[in-house]
């Protein structure tokens, strides 16, 4: 989402009624175990009755979304039906990215928004996969449930072009999305992994912590104003993101984790210093080392004293 594309409003503030977001779910990514809920969840969809007298493709098309999760069968329906193709492929990608086949999905997302579908098809979509809701992550450890719609089609496509390390076309592809909490936070995740703090404290500028998603978003905030040395900006970012008492525990952990780094100055640019800003990583492990070091040398100093008191009381 290229900053000239914003025209100064917030990148997360949605002004809709209503909007295809139903939830989201913040978990620890180590044990993922969000995603397996949401798995089972999502698995638990009842498939709606068809029409009577419902055309071939139809009842193709209805089989292969409920009845088998089989993204093949919707492949060659779509190569059968070409002017329901568009819509097989989004659906037979969304069924490889709820797999976690992220290559796969890539391919047939974008192949799914480039195609075309005619009125018959669209007219399917809404009468039978407007209830269809499907978990996206939009950033590490966080899921949102989208009902099925272009937001949910391209949030899930970028995340698959992050997995297979293309994250300049996945923010390409959140760029035309209207303005909300979950475009945003996947926004300002895809900046961060392409180094660009600068667009991601452009784009959370005046946010605060009304949900569990704006506080993961505060933590990027936060993360780029230490990578740019703006301690005490970053400082009222995590403030922020640890001020409501129901905030997530895992987004929690990560902004008392960012506040523990700005404490220890982790991050800041080094004086004359015209590059990039440094790795946090380098610089607590210099520390560390600095902390070893000074701890050996006394160890070894009272370890001299020691002896020398023994041999003193020796002769």
């Amino acid at each position: 989402m290229p900053s000239r594309e914003l025209g100064g409003r917030p990148s997360f503030h949605d002004t809709r009624d209503l909007t295809p977001f139903r939830g989201a779910q913040v978990y620890a990514p180590v044990r993922g175990i969000g995603r397996r809920l949401a798995q089972r969840v999502t698995g638990r969809t009842r498939a709606p009755r068809l029409r009577p007298f419902a055309s071939k493709v139809e009842k193709q098309v209805h089989a292969a979304v409920f009845a088998r999760a089989e993204p093949e069968r919707l492949v060659v329906i779509a190569r059968a039906y070409p002017s329901w193709s568009g819509l097989c492929y989004v659906m037979a990608g969304l069924q490889a990215y709820r797999s976690h086949h992220h290559s796969q999905a890539a391919e047939l997302l974008a192949r799914g928004l480039a195609g075309t579908s005619e009125p018959a098809a669209a007219a399917f979509a809404t009468q039978y996969l407007g209830a269809v809701r499907h978990w996206i992550e939009v950033s590490e450890g966080v899921e949102v449930e989208v009902l099925f719609s272009e937001e949910a089609v391209c949030l899930a496509l970028a995340h698959s072009l992050r997995e297979v390390g293309r994250p300049d076309e996945a923010l390409a592809v959140l760029a035309p999305l209207p303005p909300s909490m979950p475009t945003a936070l996947a926004s300002c995740h895809l900046a961060e992994v392409l180094g660009r703090p600068h667009d991601v404290v452009a784009w959370t500028e005046g946010l605060a912590n009304a949900s569990d998603l704006a506080a993961a978003l505060l933590v990027l905030r936060a993360r780029a104003l230490r990578e740019l040395g703006r301690r005490a900006d970053a400082l009222a970012a995590v403030r922020e993101a640890l001020r409501r008492r129901r905030t997530a525990f895992a987004v929690k952990n990560s902004a008392a984790t960012e506040r523990a780094l700005l404490m220890l100055g982790v991050g800041r640019r080094r004086r004359g210093a015209a590059s990039a800003p440094s790795s946090a990583f380098d610089e607590l492990r210099a520390l560390t080392q600095a902390r070893r070091a000074r701890d050996t040398a006394a160890r070894e100093l009272w370890l001299k004293d020691f002896e020398d008191l023994e041999r003193g009381a020796g002769e």
